[in-house]
């Protein structure tokens, strides 16, 4: 019974042989609508500069677990690839109930024009998975080219190049259109090089417009404090006072009365005068003013106190005299008793 087949999952393969004219490319799980069987297909590239005619490889399905679901060998015959065509789309190598996880795909042997090469001597090298492209790029990509396989960026390798449709073309193939999306290798790198020239300078322009509104909206640095110094003011002089002039002067006379000979004054002369002198109160000084301009002989003065600088002696100055005579001998008396009780105390009552 016929029926339609639905695509359910595919993968590309990871890997590349080196040196061979025949490259596995991808696997696809197809689904039957009537039975809902799963029908494995794979799909190989002929990279020869010869026409392909068939080939025969081992494959090996599992399911999630790891286990093994079906391993046998696969026959493509009658077969008339011309160099960089795909084959094996439309064969289906194992049908199955329960769901595929996993194959795994041996090459045995290819036929060019009849001839059999032996593949199993190539080996495989691992393929860098290809990197993605952004949404808006793509986008942008696909609407210049006009092709909405171009998903991946498009880079060169040692092996072969990428195409933006993420399939593989390694130097053996020697092509410059990609056999899956028929994208040509320069244009489409040409077309994102330029979505991505135009792209920086629009994040160029969008960034200086951002700074000058930021610019324009900031406010001004805020100026420095200004360093104050501290400076100590200028000494203040005292005021000078005027004297008035010796000759003639009764202000002068009065003041030299109550004050120490040339401690204000120059007066050098005057050395009848001994120091200060102290009076109790103003009963002792006449109150007439002309008296205090002409001075009394100092005989006549009647002179008290303890700190008059008279020749008297006053009852305190008896008694502090005593008691600077006779303080030495007395303390060390005392301090001889104070010995003499410890001594005793020690070599006496403490034994």
């Amino acid at each position: 019974m016929d029926q339609n087949f639905s695509l359910m999952a595919q993968s590309r393969a990871n890997y590349y042989t080196a040196g061979s004219p025949v490259q596995f490319v991808r696997v696809e799980l197809l689904k039957g609508d009537a039975t809902g069987e799963v029908a494995v297909c794979l799909t190989f590239k002929n990279v020869g500069t010869e026409p392909m005619t068939g080939l025969v490889i081992h494959f090996k399905c599992k399911d999630p677990a790891g286990q093994v679901l079906c391993e046998d060998d696969f026959y493509y015959e009658d077969l008339n690839v011309a160099p960089g065509g795909l084959f094996g789309t439309d064969d289906a190598v194992y049908v199955s109930d329960t769901p595929v996880s996993s194959v795994e795909i041996e090459q045995d042997r290819a036929f060019l024009n009849g001839r059999g090469v032996d593949l199993r001597g190539y080996k495989r090298v691992r393929l860098q998975t290809p990197r993605m492209l952004p949404g808006p790029i793509a986008k942008q990509l696909q609407s210049r080219t006009g092709n909405t396989g171009l998903i991946a960026v498009p880079q060169d390798t040692d092996q072969g190049w990428f195409c933006a449709c993420g399939a593989f073309h390694p130097n053996e193939e020697n092509a410059q259109t990609c056999s899956e999306c028929g994208g040509d290798r320069a244009f489409v790198k040409a077309a994102l090089t330029s979505i991505l020239e135009e792209a920086r300078q629009a994040a160029e322009q969008q960034q200086r417009e951002i700074s000058a509104v930021a610019g324009v909206a900031a406010p001004p640095p805020a100026a420095p404090a200004p360093t104050r110094s501290y400076a100590p003011p200028p000494p203040v002089d005292e005021p000078t006072r005027a004297i008035p002039a010796e000759e003639n002067n009764p202000e002068l006379e009065r003041v030299r009365q109550y004050s120490r000979k040339a401690m204000l004054y120059d007066d050098v002369d005057d050395e009848d005068e001994e120091g200060t002198q102290m009076f109790d109160s103003a009963d002792d000084m006449d109150d007439d003013t002309d008296e205090l301009d002409a001075p009394k002989p100092r005989a006549s003065r009647k002179q008290r106190g303890r700190y008059a600088d008279d020749e008297a002696e006053s009852d305190d100055d008896v008694v502090a005299e005593r008691i600077i005579r006779w303080a030495p001998p007395i303390t060390a008396i005392v301090c001889a008793v104070i010995i003499a009780v410890a001594l005793i105390y020690h070599f006496v009552i403490a034994a």
